[in-house]
């Protein structure tokens, strides 16, 4: 796929307005969507036979394995993939493509991100009620000892397959939009380290 040219005025455009959207999606409430995530995680649990609650009260929602340790999670707005989302709406709706393909790129997205969520809560819950290897070789486990490093893994490879395939079956705007953004700033880059004396371009790239 050949990156897109691309404008500097539409490059800062499409950054500034990235930056609101993802702002603004701090402040969509995320109460259901808590207790769907530790619905699904506490279902998804009970279906490899462990048992599992879940429960929402005063706008706490937690999450309770009852395993070798019996571990009780809340889950809050972090948890339920809501803020990732709020990146990849940024990254897809100021794209220059038609509505309906921005948004089935943002339900492809949502749908996608919360699937990947859910394995990551429970899997976390698991090894922290469980004390698996290799872990057990930390000594003074909590729950961000298991909690951090999965969240990372998960958080780098969802993301990835997230944009992926948007990219490939919703959205393809968004893939060429971000190589032309990338492929911009490696040229300017170059340019700098061999014409040091040359003005700034007014364009990233000049626009077929």
């Amino acid at each position: 796929m050949t990156a897109k040219r691309l404008t500097l005025r539409y490059v800062a455009t499409y950054i500034a307005a990235f930056a609101i959207i993802s702002w603004l999606f701090n402040f969509i409430p995320s109460e259901v969507v808590e207790a769907l995530t530790a619905q699904t995680s506490a279902w998804a649990l009970s279906l490899i036979g462990h048992a599992v609650d879940w429960s929402q009260s005063s706008g706490i929602t937690t999450l309770t394995l009852f395993g070798q340790d019996t571990v009780t999670v809340s889950i809050i707005r972090e948890c339920t993939a809501l803020n990732v989302l709020g990146v990849m709406a940024g990254l897809i709706l100021p794209l220059r493509a038609s509505w309906a393909k921005r948004l089935k790129g943002i339900s492809l997205a949502g749908l996608l991100l919360f699937a990947l969520n859910i394995p990551r809560i429970a899997l976390t819950v698991y090894l922290t009620a469980y004390d698996t290897w290799p872990f057990t070789l930390v000594a003074e486990r909590t729950l961000e000892t298991f909690h951090y490093p999965i969240s990372f893994a998960f958080g780098i490879i969802g993301t990835a397959i997230t944009v992926l395939a948007v990219s490939r079956w919703a959205t393809p705007e968004l893939s060429e939009t971000l190589l032309g953004i990338m492929d911009g700033l490696a040229g300017s880059v170059k340019k700098g380290e061999t014409e040091p004396h040359r003005g700034n371009e007014a364009d990233i790239n000049s626009e077929k």
